[in-house]
């Protein structure tokens, strides 16, 4: 009798965990294993965004140290994800900072690297704004950023 008990008590004992191990991979889906918690949770999603939902990249570094009425150059990198259309980026510098050749750039790559070139007339701290309009799922975007410059 007893034999028969553990019999039945094993059957229903793998029973219930091939059932479980099954509802598991449901859980997580995703391969071959299903519809899941991988289509359905959020902070699994984020894996699969598709690169148009990626933001427009522009970075330069925040401060650059220049020699007064020394040309330099600041490397302002940028990646264009393809939502973003007609993206322009204009220089402006403070009153003792002047913008070497175009002040103005149309940005027509999906990335690369723009060498700003820049004089600086005075000692001490100035700056160069950086704005950069375009639009966004045709909507208008501006963004706006600022290199520090310190010049001895």
């Amino acid at each position: 009798m007893m034999t028969r008990f553990n019999k039945l008590l094993s059957t229903l004992l793998a029973s219930l965990t091939i059932v479980s191990a099954a509802h598991a991979c449901d859980l997580h889906g995703g391969g071959n294993m299903g519809f899941g918690f991988n289509r359905l949770h959020p902070l699994a999603q984020q894996h699969y965004q598709a690169s148009a939902f990626k933001t427009l990249s522009v970075k330069h570094a925040k401060q650059v140290d220049v020699v007064v009425d020394e040309a330099a150059t600041a490397k302002i990198s940028y990646v264009i994800p393809l939502r973003y259309r007609d993206v322009n980026v204009s220089f402006i510098g403070s009153d003792d900072v002047e913008i070497v050749g175009e002040s103005a750039v149309l940005l027509e790559q999906d990335s690369g690297v723009y060498n700003l070139t820049f004089t600086v007339k005075r000692p001490g701290s100035s700056h160069i704004s950086i704005q950069i309009n375009g639009l966004s799922d045709g909507k208008p975007f501006s963004l706006n950023q600022k290199i520090e410059l310190r010049s001895a």
